[in-house]
């Protein structure tokens, strides 16, 4: 008599995916999934930061130009151009990407329009994605909540000028570290730049020093904007989860 067929174990329940940028190949194959967008240095932590206090919408743009013409359509007194290049703010614009800049007395009842180096492409490549969620240490835990329910996460680090930033790679790993002790092992399935960031994470320990040790933290010293790593460090001070939809990232409702 032939053997019984093994059981065959059970699928796991959700596939997690990390692209260490943004890339043509996650731009073309995004639908049906979740995006979750990170750009520790700076963009997602300024942009929790300053919905945390109040302002309405974030719309990311993609050059200065468009954050101009953007302003045009939009209620110009209730709305601030903010963002930077080359980690400076931009000239003109009311606001920079340091968090502390968006306190609550500058942008309660705000429209923001933001355009940065490689934070607001990021957000601009995954919005194909079912849904595009913003992720900093600022947020992380409601973040690794929202996602509870979705079977495909992908992961998309905004880097540093299309290659790979050590900063977003590191959160990205905490992200996946926490959804695997939320799930378990056998109901998570991470393909190899996954796995890789939740062993990186696993590594180095994430500290004020270890941000000031990236290339992107360096270059924010260089520029006298070292302050804004001991902000972006702080893990899961706020309990909100920036979503994007119809071109505006706002607060997601549960």
């Amino acid at each position: 008599m032939a053997d019984a067929a093994a059981p065959q174990a059970p699928a796991p329940a959700r596939k997690v995916a990390v692209f260490f940028a943004p890339t043509r190949l996650f731009t073309a194959n995004s639908a049906g999934c979740t995006a979750v967008v990170i750009d520790v240095l700076r963009a997602t932590s300024s942009m929790v930061v300053a919905l945390a206090n109040g302002a309405r919408a974030v719309f990311p743009a993609e050059s200065v130009e468009h954050a101009m013409e953007l302003r045009t359509s939009l209620d110009r007194e209730r709305t601030l151009l903010c963002g930077e290049r080359k980690g400076l703010p931009i000239d003109g614009f009311d606001l920079g990407n340091s968090p502390s800049e968006f306190s609550r007395e500058a942008v309660a009842d705000r429209q923001l329009i933001m355009t940065t180096t490689n934070g607001t492409q990021a957000f601009l490549a995954a919005q194909g994605a079912d849904r595009v969620l913003a992720a900093s240490f600022l947020n992380l835990g409601a973040v690794v909540d929202a996602l509870a329910a979705d079977s495909r996460i992908v992961v998309v680090c905004a880097g540093k000028e299309g290659s790979f930033s050590l900063d977003d790679a590191i959160c990205a790993g905490q992200l996946v570290r926490r959804l695997l002790a939320a799930h378990g092992d056998a109901e998570v399935e991470l393909d190899d730049a996954a796995l890789a960031a939740e062993r990186l994470a696993g590594e180095l320990e994430l500290a004020e020093e270890t941000l000031g040790a990236t290339a992107a933290g360096r270059a924010l010293m260089e520029v006298g904007l070292g302050a804004d790593l001991a902000c972006c460090a702080s893990v899961d001070k706020y309990a909100i989860v920036p979503a994007l939809q119809d071109r505006a990232i706002t607060v997601r409702e549960n």
